[in-house]
């Protein structure tokens, strides 16, 4: 389970670092991705399936609290995509695309700082 919270870890730095360096390109790539037939059902998969894992990987981890926060701000998020919808996600997407960039690479740094500390965390409990 640890190995997989890793790959969610990583996954999350890859896309962070991706919105740091090209963060227009990834906000294009993003409202594309949003509008899609299938972007929300992966965002909402991905954000339930992370958030579970790491609910029952918390009580067994070096890092428990973290991984209980982490959890279950990602099921929150989870939620909340099913409770927007796509209509309302795109509008919060082109909200994001209207400001300043600096205000979405402080973001995207936050997003690959909390991948970094997932994939270190994840691999002190293998």
């Amino acid at each position: 389970m640890f190995t997989v919270i890793s790959v969610f870890g990583l996954l999350i730095a890859v896309i962070g670092l991706w919105g740091f360096i090209l963060p227009k390109s990834f906000m294009e790539v993003m409202q594309r991705f949003v509008r899609s037939s299938r972007g929300l059902y992966w965002i909402f998969g991905s954000r339930l399936l992370l958030g579970s894992m790491l609910l029952i990987a918390a009580p067994v981890s070096h890092y428990s609290t973290l991984f209980y926060v982490v959890g279950v701000l990602a099921l929150f998020g989870a939620l909340v995509t099913v409770l927007l919808g796509p209509d309302h996600i795109e509008l919060y997407m082109e909200w994001w695309g209207q400001r300043p960039v600096i205000c979405l690479r402080v973001m995207m740094l936050t997003g690959w700082l909390l991948g970094v500390v997932l994939v270190y965390v994840a691999s002190l409990s293998l």
